[in-house]
């Protein structure tokens, strides 16, 4: 796991050698083992080293055996062994025992192609010095991160943000329909970076840069299935039992001891007795927790600590701390915060540099096995939707929707298509009360949110024909993992920490979306199935339903009931709790300082009603708001006003 930073150009480049060093340092923090730099006419690479696989060799940037290429890759390849293997019996001489030779030598013998064949998450810079040109890779599902600008001329790109800001060769302008996203999903999705000249390359995508400019190229989809198992639901059990056996146990290749992220829930406790089963050595487990009691999971983790007895550390975060981190991590980020917890998950990976240098994490089990009941099961309710609008006249439809399951703050007659009560359902800010908050000229730039909504109604209208219920699991495998993974790998990575995420892996992906809708949300039993037709998701999910029903089913096989069904925590912030003291206050100073309000970015009064008046919302969303705002005040201090 690395980080690296470089610039080509397939006409005549000679770029800086303190400046390329200068910008690469900026990711040391991602690769503190070892440094390695190479340039020639037309590119210049930057490389910092985190050391997990043949930890004395095979430092980067790595020339292929044949000269013609050059690879700075960050990521890490679980099956490279075998593929190493078959390389070897096909007589190429390999010097070293890492994946990135094997990518490297694979790609040098079989073409690009042999990207397919690999098994893990990666982000690669290939320099062709035959062809002239430059390959930029990023894995299936967008696991490590790949940023880039191309001026038409040449490109710069890097594992993170920061040194493409810091070159100066990018205006920091900002992308107010990324601001708009933000606000409502938490996450910029589709519609560019915060800042304009910026941007990624998606997952399952490569690009390649020569003398005829810019090319890019799919080679892995996301799978949306119509056509699912027919098997038995016991075959079914046991196919995916074996299949995340398989996948972790890859997962677990390294030269250095493997930790787990354990935070007392399904995912991670599940992942962590299958690690067990699968090393022959004490595993080392993490936690993190706040000083509220309903905001604690250690209990839960301690259980699964003692079972498979691990050495477990957790960390206990005050608000004080949380207040104290908050403007730093930002400025580390170099964007707004997509989830308030990431200030703990951040303290907790210092906590774990000193520890182990590779952990696995639960991420993506909620999306492949539905374990957002409030959302994604939500498909539900829109069928009730339309056959309600097909089979009833219009004067009885909002008699028929509070029946079934309507309510003030979802009311159905609104809704014309899937996409609107998508937005309804997933939104921290709907969209009237967001473009409330801009200012007038803002406002009408993002004209009625025009760009969020094209790229949203775009993405529904690929689904088109597909079950509406598949539909809300596709989306968020496909768009809300983005922002979990995002914040996982920064968090990590800025203390030199390697995190794995085995749900992602793409065969578990390509496995659960044959799975049928039914296994993955089922009704508890017949007389909750027939309540539920009257309630909506938010009211069915983990009351009537039961969420991720057959990764909890294989979890009772590993793990005490008490875990296996355990209901969703997710690691929240008392962001409500807190704002009734201190954390108010600080909100106040930031958000009504003349600083902010000179912006004219948001309308002062509308922010200080927020502030001066509590909303009664479940799940902190009261918090979450002034947080949200909160988050793009401090992101414009560190990365827009700061000039170096």
């Amino acid at each position: 796991m690395c980080g690296f930073f470089g610039i080509f150009s397939p006409n005549i480049l000679n770029f800086d050698k303190i400046k390329l060093e200068s910008l690469t340092n900026l990711l040391n923090h991602r690769g503190p083992d070892n440094t390695g730099y190479f340039t020639d006419r037309n590119i210049s690479l930057g490389f910092k080293r985190l050391s997990i696989i043949d930890l004395k060799n095979a430092n980067q940037p790595l020339e292929s055996l044949n000269k013609r290429y050059v690879i700075v890759f960050n990521g890490e390849i679980y099956n490279y062994k075998d593929l190493r293997r078959h390389l070897v019996s096909k007589n190429i001489k390999l010097k070293y025992n890492s994946d990135t030779e094997v990518l490297l030598e694979g790609i040098s013998h079989y073409g690009l192609d042999f990207i397919k064949k690999m098994n893990g998450m990666f982000a690669i810079a290939l320099y062709d010095k035959k062809e002239n040109s430059i390959f930029l890779f990023r894995d299936r599902l967008g696991i490590k991160p790949l940023f880039y600008h191309y001026d038409g001329n040449k490109i710069i790109f890097s594992s993170e943000i920061k040194p493409l800001i810091y070159s100066n060769l990018i205006k920091r302008e900002i992308n107010y329909n990324a601001l708009s996203s933000y606000l409502s999903f938490r996450h910029n999705y589709g519609v560019g970076n915060y800042i304009k000249d910026i941007e990624n390359v998606e997952p399952g995508e490569y690009l390649k840069i020569s003398l005829t400019g810019i090319t890019k190229y799919t080679y892995w989809e996301y799978p949306f299935e119509n056509e699912k198992f027919s098997q038995s639901e016991k075959k079914i059990l046991e196919n995916c039992d074996d299949l995340l056996n398989e996948v972790t146990s890859e997962h677990m290749v390294s030269d250095v001891p493997v930790g787990s992220l354990l935070s007392g829930g399904l995912d991670s406790s599940l992942l962590t007795v299958l690690m067990s089963k699968h090393s022959d050595q004490q595993i080392k487990t993490f936690s993190a927790s706040f000083d509220k009691s309903d905001y604690d999971e250690n209990k839960y983790a301690l259980t699964v600590a003692n079972k498979i007895n691990s050495k477990h550390t957790n960390i206990k975060l005050t608000y004080q701390e949380y207040e104290n981190n908050l403007e730093s991590i930002i400025n580390h980020t170099q964007s707004p915060l997509s989830i308030p917890h990431e200030i703990a998950l951040n303290t907790l990976f210092k906590e774990i540099n000193s520890h182990s240098k590779v952990v696995i994490s639960g991420e993506g089990a909620d999306e492949m096995f539905g374990g957002y009941g409030r959302v994604q099961s939500a498909g539900f309710d829109f069928e009730k939707i339309e056959l309600i609008k097909k089979y009833f006249p219009k004067i009885l439809h909002k008699k028929m929707f509070n029946l079934f399951g309507s309510s003030e703050e979802f009311n159905w007659s609104r809704y014309t298509n899937q996409k609107d009560h998508f937005f309804d359902v997933y939104k921290w800010f709907n969209r009237d009360e967001k473009l409330g908050y801009f200012n007038k000229e803002i406002k009408e730039e993002l004209n009625n949110d025009e760009v969020v909504n094209s790229f949203w109604t775009n993405e529904f209208e690929k689904q088109k024909g597909f079950n509406n219920k598949d539909k809300m699991i596709f989306l968020f495998q496909k768009f809300h993992l983005r922002c979990l993974l995002h914040r996982l790998d920064v968090h990590s990575m800025a203390h030199g920490v390697e995190a794995r995420v085995p749900f992602c892996d793409h065969r578990i992906i390509e496995f659960m979306n044959r799975v049928p809708y039914n296994l993955k949300f089922k009704w508890k039993n017949t007389l909750n199935n027939l309540q539920g037709l009257f309630n909506n998701s938010f009211e069915n999910s983990e009351s009537k339903d039961i969420s991720k029903y057959l990764l909890r089913k294989i979890g009772t096989k590993y793990l005490p009931n008490e875990i296996a069904y355990k209901k969703k925590l997710g690691f929240p912030v008392p962001l409500d709790h807190w704002l009734g003291g201190p954390f108010l206050k600080f909100a106040k100073e930031i958000l009504l300082d003349h600083k902010t309000t000179s912006r004219f970015i948001f309308d002062k009064n509308k922010v200080e009603e927020l502030l001066n008046n509590k909303e009664n919302l479940n799940y902190d969303f009261w918090g979450k708001k002034i947080w949200l705002l909160l988050n793009v005040e401090l992101w414009q201090r560190n990365v827009i006003d700061r000039k170096q």
